[in-house]
């Protein structure tokens, strides 16, 4: 079982650094300049530091909101600008990077001591826990007053508990959601689909659409492939054998996560991703739906506020359905879920500044939380009052099918260790792709799970 991974956890770390990225935490790092934003001049901030008074204290903060059509990247600069007019002797220096880079040069600091990066977006779970493992993270509880932990959503925090500490605090939740493009669906008679028939009739219907691919996959990105064989293998296995596949209680294999991949397979051959998925990332994906290319995009919850503010958005908002993942009859039940509270802030141990690192991680992701929240990006972590005026209908959609929902899984790269995460993804590339090897599939996750 992945408990003797777990033992050894440092020496997988330490492996899997070497083939990682290698840089510095400074702002001349690495990372190309193309791809790096700030989302404060240091010079200006230092300068109102000092007329302050007091001791300035710069904090590092790394995050992967890259993409300026992203909600969430303007919630975080507005609450960062927020931050530091009500601490003027803190200057709050971030860095960006999209996600899959952003996980190579976060990997590739962590190697050593990361000295660049006090505060930094990550996932907890099975990803947070090699770091947990490693020492490499700074334990909150000191720093958590009761009015704060009163304002901390009941079982929000699982994810970034370990052996007692808790090592972060919530931000937002995710749902994953079908999104159907009406319209595309009325031109194709087809129907919006409950069950997996009706999806992969409805793949066929629309695939003879010109020009309209019927679901945008993003497979260049190995967690948008890994989400769509995710939510067939919730459909097929149930959430609570997941979870304990995930957990290491039982072993990954069977009948179900084979037919989960055999499905994968054949809406590839039914054209279901059209004809190249793997040159195609999230980005292309979400364009293509928003854009009208696409009929279906399955993706987090946080997906519905682009669909209603991305300015490149050609589509009707309005003819877009929130659709829970179609269940597999006879099997599964329907209040299951993918999803949770799994992404937050985080803090370096090595930092120099822990109470100010502390402060500040807790203050985001309680901002990013509510923000998220009252804008259609994600469900807060907060009791925090939280204006819904302004909830976006699909987001209000999405809101309802998770009301209705009993068990959520994370998704599977933030609950598996490193090197199994990894090579889930991968192997579910490989189902995106002419004569996929299913069985290959099973024999590549058996072997990196089943430790």
């Amino acid at each position: 079982m992945r408990r003797t991974m777990k033992k050894a956890i440092s020496a997988i770390l330490c492996a899997a650094m070497v083939m990682s990225m290698t840089g510095c935490g400074s702002k001349s790092a690495d990372v190309p300049a193309t791809d790096t934003t700030a989302s404060t001049d240091g010079t200006e901030a230092a300068e109102t530091a000092d007329a302050a008074g007091g001791d300035k204290v710069t904090l590092n903060v790394w995050h992967q909101w890259s993409n300026d059509t992203n909600e969430l990247k303007a919630i975080y600069e507005k609450a960062v600008e927020d931050y530091m007019a009500e601490n003027p002797n803190v200057v709050i220096n971030s860095e960006t990077l999209d996600t899959e880079a952003y996980k190579t040069k976060i990997s590739a600091e962590f190697a050593g001591d990361a000295s660049g990066i006090d505060v930094f977006y990550y996932w907890g779970a099975g990803m947070a826990r090699k770091l947990v493992n490693a020492d490499k993270l700074l334990p909150l509880d000191d720093y958590l007053t009761d009015d704060v932990k009163g304002r901390i959503l009941e079982g929000s925090t699982s994810a970034f508990t370990y052996d007692g500490k808790l090592y972060s605090v919530p931000s937002f939740s995710w749902y994953m959601t079908l999104f159907c493009n009406q319209d595309l669906f009325d031109k194709a008679g087809a129907k919006i689909p409950t069950t997996y028939d009706e999806l992969l009739d409805a793949c066929k219907k629309l695939s003879t659409l010109d020009g309209v691919t019927p679901m945008a996959a993003g497979a260049k990105d190995g967690w948008n492939a890994a989400f769509i064989y995710q939510a067939l293998a919730l459909r097929e296995m149930g959430a609570a054998d997941v979870n304990k596949m995930l957990a290491g209680e039982t072993e990954f294999g069977g009948d179900g996560y084979k037919a989960a991949a055999d499905k994968v397979a054949e809406l590839y051959n039914a054209g279901a991703f059209g004809k190249n998925p793997l040159e195609s990332g999230n980005d292309d994906a979400n364009s293509a739906f928003i854009s009208g290319t696409a009929a279906m995009r399955l993706m987090g919850s946080w997906f519905a506020n682009q669909v209603y503010t991305d300015d490149t958005a050609t589509i009707d908002p309005s003819k877009v359905v929130a659709c829970k993942i179609p269940m597999i009859t006879g099997k599964g039940n329907e209040s299951d879920y993918c999803g949770g509270f799994v992404e937050s802030f985080w803090v370096n141990k090595n930092t120099k500044y822990p109470e100010e690192a502390a402060k500040f991680a807790i203050y985001i992701n309680e901002k990013m939380g509510v923000a998220a929240y009252e804008t259609g990006s994600g469900f807060s972590g907060w009791t925090t009052e939280a204006d819904e005026s302004n909830l976006n209908p699909l987001f209000i959609q999405i809101k309802d099918l998770l009301g209705e929902g009993k068990e959520g899984v994370l998704a599977w790269d933030t609950s598996l260790d490193s090197e199994p995460a990894t090579i889930h993804n991968e192997q579910a590339q490989t189902l995106f792709a002419p004569n996929a090897d299913t069985e290959s599939f099973m024999e590549e996750h058996e072997a990196a799970i089943n430790q």
